[in-house]
């Protein structure tokens, strides 16, 4: 829902994304501009690994290229210089206008603040967006990379398997391997 929401007030007709088969970015950067009837360019580090959204990608508006296995950063600086006319989407979508706009749907969906909340952490967007949403919630992030992004007062726990590697100890319910799922490992054992 919030990308949803957030895309329609760039101004843009054509989004694009840089990332990486680990996430879940590229899929639902795809499905949000599919349903606003947009197009997308996804343009993704190759890898051997076939995430299970990738055979879905066909049903969606979105083109797909493939590129040399760099650092994400790097390859976002390369698409923005290489493709000026497309509206490069954020790493991690951490603007402040996408974080209010996850805060508000947070306090929508959650109408009673929870005690706890765990959440995975790579750019710090949602555990940004949670602590505003839930002033005086207590926050946990797990961290799937070596270096998450700010957390705001969100307590850091880093999961012990890299970024590429997925989750040990699955939860049991659907959840990304690279980095939903490893929340997991943790939240399974906290006392709140």
């Amino acid at each position: 829902p919030a990308l949803l929401r957030y895309l329609p007030t760039l101004n843009h007709t054509h989004f694009a994304y840089v990332g990486s088969v680990y996430g879940s970015g590229a899929w639902a950067v795809a499905e949000a501009c599919t349903q606003l009837g947009l197009p997308c360019t996804l343009f993704l580090a190759t890898s051997d690994y076939v995430p299970v959204w990738l055979p879905e990608l066909g049903k969606t508006t979105a083109q797909l290229h493939w590129c040399p296995p760099t650092p994400v950063s790097e390859l976002h600086a390369k698409i923005s210089h290489d493709h000026p006319t497309l509206c490069n989407l954020p790493l991690g979508l951490d603007t402040p206008d996408f974080i209010e706009t996850m805060v508000r749907i947070m306090q929508v969906a959650l109408p009673s603040p929870p005690d706890e909340l765990w959440l995975p952490a790579l750019s710090g967007v949602l555990a940004r967006a949670a602590c505003r949403a839930f002033p005086n919630t207590d926050i946990h992030a797990v961290s799937a990379a070596k270096h998450p992004g700010d957390i705001g007062r969100a307590h850091l726990h880093y999961a012990p398997e890299k970024f590429h590697r997925p989750a040990q100890t699955p939860p049991p319910y659907p959840a990304c391997p690279f980095s939903d799922a490893k929340v997991w490992q943790f939240a399974s054992q906290s006392s709140t």
